[in-house]
């Protein structure tokens, strides 16, 4: 009786070891701040390793692109789902986003093209600076240059999230200075500060990736200066534009 007993407490504990085991997972950690989970399914020692994630993505990587690698715990279904792409945790990250930008006041519509670049600080928080180009369809055809610093928050950790941007800058103008030979007068033309939230959704399609769409507002200041030599004068005109702007970008 007590070795049957012996014996059942043995398969127990064996059936709960081989449990645990079975359900931890490979786990890279790399230097730019990314976390892959999966499988190492094959390994050149100090050279490089494949890894198979659950989706059944195959990544190679050097070994001097690895921080660390451990043996964890598998995520439960509950906390992911099925073809649920992982976000990056934090790191470098970019977007190109371009649009149009639907006259309100001011100067008429313009298109759009955005180009960011910044680190996130996890799943959520994003902060960066930006540089864009504007090309206003008010028959001038001019262009100002906004330079931004963004902040972006997603306000969910899934393949589709709804995010928040808000662009802080400066909008340089590139429209050249007029001069009236008739009143001795020459016009300056110079940018303003903007001022730019928007509200969006992103759809990832990788690890790495993601397609956004965002509506967003947009409060930009344009300057002119009349200086005249004739009746000794110098006037500053401020202007401030604003536009509804759609916009459509990639994450990388």
């Amino acid at each position: 009786m007590k070795k049957l007993l012996l014996l059942c407490v043995v398969s127990l504990f064996s059936s709960i070891t081989l449990a645990q085991n079975t359900n931890l997972q490979d786990v890279i950690y790399l230097q730019n701040g990314s976390i892959i989970r999966g499988t190492i399914i094959e390994q050149i020692p100090g050279k490089s390793l494949k890894i198979e994630t659950r989706d059944g993505n195959i990544f190679v990587y050097q070994m001097d692109e690895i921080s660390k690698m451990t043996r964890e715990q598998a995520w439960n279904r509950s906390r992911t789902r099925p073809n649920q792409f992982l976000s990056k945790s934090n790191g470098y990250e970019g977007f190109v986003e371009a649009g149009y930008g639907i006259g309100v006041s001011g100067y008429a519509g313009r298109f759009e093209l955005d180009i960011v670049n910044g680190y996130r600080f996890n799943p959520y928080c994003f902060l960066g600076g930006g540089v864009g180009f504007n090309i206003f369809t008010n028959g001038e055809n001019f262009v100002t240059i906004p330079v931004f610093i963004q902040g972006r928050f997603n306000l969910l950790d899934r393949n589709t999230s709804p995010f928040l941007t808000l662009n802080l800058g400066y909008n340089i103008s590139t429209k050249r200075s007029e001069v009236y030979n008739r009143y001795y007068t020459t016009v300056t033309y110079r940018g303003g500060v903007i001022f730019e939230p928007a509200l969006g959704v992103a759809f990832r399609v990788s690890n790495r990736a993601s397609v956004t769409f965002g509506v967003g507002y947009s409060l930009m200041q344009l300057q002119s200066k009349a200086e005249s030599s004739y009746y000794e004068i110098s006037e500053v005109e401020k202007e401030l534009t604003q536009a509804v702007r759609l916009k459509l970008g990639v994450t990388f």
